[in-house]
């Protein structure tokens, strides 16, 4: 009998059960509360009237909780306002971003151009081959060879009015000059020769070596055009290291199965 009430009651106990389950409080969802966008701006200006190299850049930015600057050569900080100091002039690309607890972000940009005020584009210093010496080899001589009437030595006998000529180019001419003793060259300079201009190269790269094995590309030309005879081109390059080896491999020229170049000079930058 007893157990036949149980049986009875026990739907009712199971709708209570239900109600209670059914009624119970969801938890309150937080609502996250939208903090301001972030701004990004920054001032920058010179740290010495001397080292032009320098910088101090100083964020002007609101509403960040992270800052991230991009100075443009390959070099970052995380500071507030930092200095920084450029190894080389030219122009940077320089960026900062202002980063925000939500993770929006803003940021500024803009293209400084770091420049020596007393460098002078037009000068050059001395030449290295003048001046230190070494030994000068070519890849492919011309046929009567070094010391030929257009042997190879004549791109490196400080004459412009003799010339090296080698037939059958290929694009894979290569000039080496040893130096004596490592040199810091930051120039170059190269004259065409008297007569041709189809034989004047065209394409080339530039490279320096501490011991003539392992090389690294100090600057590349494509596409150049001398526009006359016996025309001097001055080239500068950025460059910290003194290189015991100097290099030019000539890619292209004209579009002549021959070449031909009145001089070659490897360089100290400035007078």
């Amino acid at each position: 009998m007893k157990m036949n009430k149980l049986f009875n009651i026990m739907p009712a106990i199971m709708l209570v059960v239900m109600i209670s389950v059914g009624c119970k409080k969801d938890k309150p969802v937080p609502i996250e509360v939208e903090v301001p966008k972030p701004m990004a701006g920054f001032t920058v200006a010179k740290t010495d009237s001397v080292d032009f190299l320098s910088y101090q850049f100083t964020s002007t930015s609101s509403n960040y909780e992270e800052l991230l600057w991009q100075f443009g050569d390959d070099s970052t900080s995380v500071e507030k306002s930092p200095k920084h100091k450029y190894a080389f002039e030219g122009l940077y690309h320089v960026v900062l971003t202002s980063r925000n607890s939500q993770g929006y972000s803003a940021s500024k940009e803009i293209i400084l151009n770091v420049a020596d005020p007393n460098f002078d584009r037009t000068k050059v210093g001395e030449s290295y081959f003048a001046t230190i010496g070494g030994t000068f080899t070519v890849s492919r001589d011309n046929g009567g060879g070094p010391n030929s009437n257009e042997g190879s030595l004549k791109v490196v006998d400080g004459d412009p009015n003799s010339k090296f000529f080698q037939s059958g180019f290929s694009g894979d001419l290569v000039m080496k000059y040893e130096l004596k003793t490592a040199a810091l060259a930051g120039a170059y300079t190269m004259i065409s020769a008297n007569d041709s201009p189809d034989r004047d190269p065209k394409t080339w790269i530039l490279q320096g070596s501490e011991d003539g094995i392992r090389w690294i590309n100090l600057h590349t030309r494509t596409n150049e055009v001398f526009s006359g005879r016996a025309q001097r081109k001055l080239y500068h390059f950025n460059n910290n290291v003194a290189y015991k080896f100097y290099r030019i491999s000539i890619k292209a020229n004209n579009g002549s199965r021959d070449f031909q170049m009145a001089e070659w000079t490897v360089n100290k930058k400035q007078p």
